[in-house]
């Protein structure tokens, strides 16, 4: 317990150190970018609002901008405002670029500016009539908006839903790959359309495009990837690498990121450059990077998206590892801010564990249970006690092994104070209860949960995918949670920490 600490607070001096540093030197890169950044500089981006008939949800106490995850996993981080009594909230957020963010339910897509100054209007009758006034941020938002309303296309729900589910698997892949194409071209064609009658700023005309090329290889190279699990037909590796390669090259060039770009990383480029190279587990990760990447900006991305997901398992160690090497400005800026939220929440676990178990009841959650929410049933009886929540489904492959594993730990921890608790959303049946005995686990200690016991949890971790951790220290205070919190992912070495401590850091 004495040597993990130690090298916690290592982890975080020498990060600190590294990162003021960086901060210190002027990325050489930068240089090289394309003429649509050179006006751009980092800064604070400022946004004062109003919200019309604040009193229609006098239970709604603070409104929150959600920043992509720089993981590229369906995760955000969130920033909230409390929203004062007459109506007004306020924002200061500090960017090293532009970047687009969403302020649900509201705003499913704004394009914030440094430096800038947005005051947006809201009225809680109306939630989806939003109204932006200011800098430059306005204008852009307001060609992005007239862009979607024209093509129909959102990048926040863009798919290829004719392609997934049985045609994955009975179509060829040259059906495939057409009924894809042809779905992308249609994007292109609306989007060139409304570019013929609409003059735009550039950074619309960039990400626009940006966007749907690097939603359609996300989409594709799963495809590709679920037909190569299955033995299918699919595309040579190695074409697909040289494709990738070429649509990242073309679009992590200009210094203009989107979401999309994060989300590219992470499902399309590491995912096929790992079947491509097929890197053994002793070959380190920082190596690989540099290997594969055919750019430095693009070995920043890949390195930046695993540095997020090393901070959303709470692995401060590997932070500083794959961190250490990032070079480019913005992402260095991101990864920052990341690191800053996550430790002030690893030492103030407190206050994230009261939002989450203290029933919010308002109209953005839309949350509404007669009796105490669930996880407050399961964890108060256990004061005292270190708690590992599983939630998982009878229908869940990856589940049944993770059942397994906690049945293991905990028969480890037989005697000592830790207590597992089990959540199933499947409804309560004898086969369902046999699937729990049958990988060890004592029926007794799962709780199947109500409908509306499942939109609290499903409301309150978005996204939650199955099997899900979550992790109590003594005093009752959710410290970790995700899908992460399973055995062989740290979790042991957390429970050991908690219960000499009531934080996962010091």
């Amino acid at each position: 317990m004495k040597k993990l600490s130690v090298q916690a607070l290592k982890s975080v001096a020498f990060s600190l150190i590294v990162f003021l540093s960086l901060f210190l030197l002027q990325c050489k890169n930068e240089t090289d970018q394309a003429d649509i950044t050179k006006n751009v500089s980092s800064g604070f981006t400022k946004i004062a609002g109003y919200i019309h008939n604040r009193d229609a949800y006098p239970n709604t106490k603070d409104i929150t901008i959600n920043v992509s995850h720089i993981s590229g996993e369906d995760r955000v981080t969130q920033i909230k405002s409390p929203i004062n009594d007459d109506g007004t909230f306020y924002f200061e957020i500090d960017l090293a670029r532009p970047q687009d963010v969403t302020m649900q339910p509201f705003l499913d897509f704004l394009y914030l500016v440094p430096g800038d100054s947005l005051h947006i209007e809201l009225d809680f009758k109306k939630p989806l009539e939003a109204q932006l006034s200011g800098g430059k941020s306005v204008e852009i938002n307001n060609d992005f908006y007239k862009y979607f309303y024209a093509t129909g296309y959102r990048t926040t729900y863009f798919n290829y839903r004719g392609v997934g589910t049985d045609c994955e698997i009975n179509c060829t892949w040259e059906e495939i790959r057409k009924k894809m194409d042809e779905e992308r071209d249609f994007y292109r064609d609306k989007r060139q359309t409304f570019l013929q009658k609409n003059q735009v700023c550039d950074e619309v005309v960039f990400l626009t495009e940006a966007m749907i090329e690097l939603d359609y290889y996300k989409s594709f190279v799963g495809t590709w990837g679920n037909r190569k699990y299955w033995g299918k037909e699919i595309m040579e590796q190695q074409t697909l690498m040289n494709e990738v390669n070429e649509v990242a090259v073309k679009y992590f060039n200009a210094g203009l990121y989107s979401n999309t770009h994060f989300k590219f990383i992470e499902s399309a480029y590491m995912r096929v450059a790992r079947h491509v190279t097929q890197p053994s587990a002793d070959v380190d990760f920082v190596d690989w990077a540099k290997e594969v990447a055919k750019t430095d900006v693009i070995k920043d991305f890949i390195l930046t998206v695993q540095a997020g997901n090393a901070l959303l398992q709470k692995n401060l160690d590997d932070f500083e590892k794959y961190s250490k090497h990032v070079n480019h400005e913005y992402l260095l800026d991101r990864l920052m801010q990341e690191y800053k939220i996550v430790r002030t929440n690893m030492l103030n676990p407190e206050n994230i564990s009261s939002y989450i178990l203290g029933n919010p009841k308002d109209f953005a959650s839309n949350i509404s249970l007669d009796d105490k929410n669930v996880l407050d049933k399961i964890i108060t009886p256990y004061y005292g006690k270190v708690q590992v929540i599983n939630i998982c489904a009878a229908w869940c492959a990856p589940c049944k092994p993770v059942l397994e594993q906690l049945a293991m730990l905990e028969k480890d921890y037989s005697g000592k104070d830790v207590h597992f608790s089990f959540i199933c959303i499947t409804r309560d049946n004898e086969e369902t209860r046999a699937l729990y005995r049958e990988k060890g686990v004592d029926d007794t200690k799962v709780h199947f949960i109500t409908k509306d016991e499942y939109h609290f949890l499903a409301n309150t971790f978005s996204p939650m995918s199955f099997p899900y951790g979550i992790l109590v220290n003594r005093k009752g205070i959710i410290v970790d949670y995700g899908w992460h919190v399973r055995p062989e992912m740290m979790l042991q070495e957390k429970i050991d920490l908690l219960l000499v401590q009531d934080k996962l850091i010091k």
